[in-house]
This record gives structure tokens, sequence and C-alpha cells, in this order.
């Protein structure tokens, strides 16, 4: 799978999803399920995800640092 990044438009802790704006202007939903590392997640976090081809949902949800850097 093919890693693209993206930024947190929304995310419901409560409810446990919420949706990734990509760099190509598109909405991607994913479920907390999807997130690595138990990394919090909030509005405005630059991310990396795959997409799972067959659900259209983003997987593998990593943070971004400011500098490009995966934080663990």
């Amino acid at each position: 799978m093919i890693k693209q990044m993206g930024i947190i438009g929304c995310y419901s802790e409560t409810e446990g999803f919420g949706k990734i704006k990509t760099d190509f202007g598109e909405e991607v939903l994913f479920y907390r399920t999807g997130i690595l590392n138990g990394a919090e997640l909030k509005t405005g976090l630059n991310v990396s995800f795959e997409l799972h081809q067959t659900l259209s949902v983003a997987i593998n949800i990593q943070v971004i640092d400011q500098s490009g850097i995966t934080q663990k």
C-alpha cells in the first residue's frame, strides 16, 4: 500500500471515528482501530496513512511532526 499524507479534519474520541483531509482535497474516513501506537489525534495534526483498498478507509495512521519525522 502507498503512504499518503493529510491533516486530521475532525475526530471524535467518544464516537471513535473522524476524517482526514488529504493533500488532494479529498476526505477519508478513519476509525480509532486504524491509529498506530495509540497516538492521540486532534484536529489539525499532520498524519501519514494508508488507504484500505476494499473498505476505502484510512488505516495505519501515524502522527507526523512539523519536520516530517514520525512521532513515536
